[in-house]
């Protein structure tokens, strides 16, 4: 039997990336390989909870990545190049012909035909990211050059002659495209996530705005309470979830957030699956975050109907170009503005389903027929 190997080393997020994965599992299994899922818990449970993909789960074969866990900190840079050749040696010893990243990280092996998915260039130097401080992609004064010194000695010494390039890099966001081009790999493109087409809109739409999203500091959920203070006569929806690997470390941001909530808000706890109608009730999705990578809820939300709307230079910036649809903007005035036109605004049946439309472009089969073809 054909055999492939999905790299994911933290599968407990159960974000977009998570679903990413999940459907190059199935594109693989549909094309008979079978599949060895390289991660730190097989969970087929939550994926069928949060995804309605248990199944796909459930038929790959585990090879379990170990935690990370840090004695000193004062040598955390040095300990997490040691977790992540530890980790090199483990995944080298699969069988498999081919091998698929699906979350950002250094973990190229090579020898195959490896396709890696990238969400953010710091992390094919910084691994795990989320665990301490990151590396600097510019120097900060004496401290910033006195970090890269040391972690350029360790990447040298642990794992520079180890690096090589993949067969071919899909970067999630226009921003991460650019940023690999520039550092030479030239052996890149963008590539869209997969969206799930359950989402429908349900018409006469309200004039409502909803946000879903982790909390965590990345989404400025604090800029979503600003605009819905700039509103107060629309009623603002945030469908929120926290997995126990954020807890202790965004507990805080968590705390801080949801004790200022806008007396418009309606902070309301679980995921996307169970509140469905949040996203197709609404008219205006309003995505706030800085992240480089396409999250995959502002492509569902278009399909839901859902105008979206967007900061610049972010990559669900590249959802709306893409699609031409929804609306940029700069500045917390400027979005309140724009939504607060948009809401205004009489939207037929007809406008509504044509924003539905616009998702067609990111449909699942579409994306797993790509992953079925580079497989071959």
């Amino acid at each position: 039997m054909k055999k492939a190997l999905v790299v994911h080393p933290v599968m407990t997020f159960f974000a977009g990336a998570e679903l990413l994965c999940l459907y190059v599992c199935k594109a693989l299994q549909e094309a008979g390989f079978q599949v060895t899922l390289a991660t730190n818990a097989l969970v087929p449970s939550e994926a069928e909870r949060i995804y309605g993909m248990g199944n796909v789960m459930k038929n790959c074969r585990h090879m379990r990545i170990p935690e990370f866990n840090p004695i000193a900190p004062r040598l955390l840079v040095l300990q997490k190049l040691l977790y992540a050749v530890r980790i090199w040696f483990l995944l080298e010893k699969t069988e498999a012909k081919v091998v698929f990243s699906t979350q950002s990280s250094p973990f190229i092996i090579p020898g195959r035909k490896s396709y890696h998915f990238l969400y953010s260039i710091v992390d094919l130097f910084n691994y795990p990211p989320g665990s301490g401080p990151g590396i600097l992609l510019e120097k900060t004064g004496p401290p910033g050059r006195l970090y890269h010194s040391i972690i350029g000695i360790c990447r040298k010494a642990l794992w520079e002659r180890r690096f090589q390039k993949p067969t071919w890099f899909f970067a999630v966001g226009s921003r991460v495209l650019r940023d690999l081009r520039t550092r030479g790999f030239q052996n890149s493109s963008l590539i869209f996530p997969p969206c799930r087409n359950s989402f429908v809109p349900r018409v006469p739409k309200r004039k409502q705005v909803v946000q879903i999203a982790r909390l965590i500091p990345e989404k400025r959920l604090e800029m979503f309470f600003t605009i819905a203070q700039k509103l107060p006569r629309y009623r603002f929806y945030l469908l929120g979830r926290e997995t126990p690997i954020q807890h202790k470390p965004f507990r805080a941001y968590r705390d801080g957030l949801l004790s200022r909530i806008p007396g418009n808000v309606t902070y309301v706890e679980g995921v996307t699956r169970e509140h469905s109608e949040l996203l197709q009730e609404s008219a205006v999705y309003l995505y706030t975050g800085n992240e480089p990578g396409i999250g995959i809820s502002i492509i569902e939300a278009i399909a839901a109907g859902c105008i979206p709307f967007s900061p610049y230079g972010v990559g669900n910036a590249d959802v709306l170009g893409a699609a031409k649809v929804g609306f940029l903007y700069k500045t917390v005035e400027e979005a309140a503005d724009k939504i607060g036109k948009t809401l205004d605004s009489e939207h037929s049946e007809a406008d509504i389903y044509e924003v539905s439309r616009k998702a067609e472009l990111f449909t699942a089969r579409t994306f797993e027929e790509h992953i079925k073809s580079l497989a071959q």
